[in-house]
């Protein structure tokens, strides 16, 4: 795994790893919420079985990228256009799971020129849907119902600690094919290491970037061109299957895979040759 960090032309630091084959074509993932360029480190050696060179930045405020008041989904396809313009890279791949996937949703509506294929792996969709909230997590409803980033902030240090070290506490139903991943301790090594770095600068990331969540989508999704895949694990207890199927239905000729035996965390496991497909 190899460590970097870009300037972007507004002086903000980008962060990202780049796991994989250095030498095979560029895949972008966006992680969830919390999360990072950590959140995929352990599949190294899978990605590059896969043939993708797989890049994965810190979006604003996580890690050690700064933070960016007033930030959209859309915009988003600023920095990442930044960051392939610095790797040398016209033509890539996305691939966005959780709350990384409008932001793959995005690239490829924004950036039809430079996107090759994209996957959405168990991503709320545009949560202006009126059903989007059901089911949903109640705490991400709470923050995006305040629509403010300065109170998003407020109420996360309240709930989770300045820090977010009280961010996993009390039960949560992950369901049996999430416990069992967990059970792993590589995957639950892993996944505590990339949440801590994703908190290294507090909780602020993560109050934007639920913010941001929860506004209406600004970017047409019937304007995609690309192939897009739209996967979701069948025993996902976080995000409601019925957010990739609506997403599945905004995007023109959209695959909707529902993979048997998956929860959400564990869905990861898929990702290496689901990215493969968007190249």
């Amino acid at each position: 795994m190899s460590e970097q960090a870009l300037t972007l032309p507004d002086g903000r630091t980008l962060a990202f790893t780049e796991i994989g084959d250095p030498t095979a074509p560029v895949v972008f993932y966006f992680h969830g919420a919390p999360g990072g360029r950590l959140e995929l480190a352990q599949f190294d050696g899978q990605f590059a079985a896969a043939g993708v060179r797989l890049i994965t930045p810190d979006r604003p405020g996580y890690g050690g990228s700064d933070p960016l008041v007033g930030r959209s989904t859309a915009a988003w396809t600023d920095d990442v256009t930044a960051l392939a313009d610095h790797l040398g890279t016209e033509r890539f791949g996305v691939i966005g799971l959780s709350s990384g996937g409008p932001y793959a949703v995005a690239c490829t509506a924004l950036l039809p020129e430079r996107v090759t294929g994209a996957v959405i792996a168990a991503g709320n969709t545009d949560m202006s849907w009126p059903p989007a909230t059901d089911g949903y997590l109640d705490r991400e409803v709470e923050i995006m119902a305040l629509n403010d980033e300065g109170a998003a902030v407020r109420y996360c240090e309240e709930h989770f600690g300045a820090d977010g070290s009280r961010f996993f506490e009390g039960e949560m139903d992950l369901g049996a094919a999430d416990n069992a991943y967990l059970a792993d301790e590589t995957n639950a090594t892993a996944l505590f290491t990339s949440m801590g770095e994703a908190f290294r600068q507090g909780v602020t990331g993560y109050a934007h970037d639920i913010t941001v969540q929860g506004r209406p989508w600004s970017f047409d999704p019937a304007t995609i061109t690309a192939p897009v895949i739209v996967a979701h694990g069948d025993d996902d207890q976080l995000v409601p299957r019925s957010h990739s199927r609506h997403t599945a239905e905004l995007i023109p000729g959209a695959e909707l895979r529902i993979i048997d035996g998956c929860g959400h965390l564990s869905l990861s496991c898929e990702l290496p040759a689901l990215a493969a497909e968007t190249l």
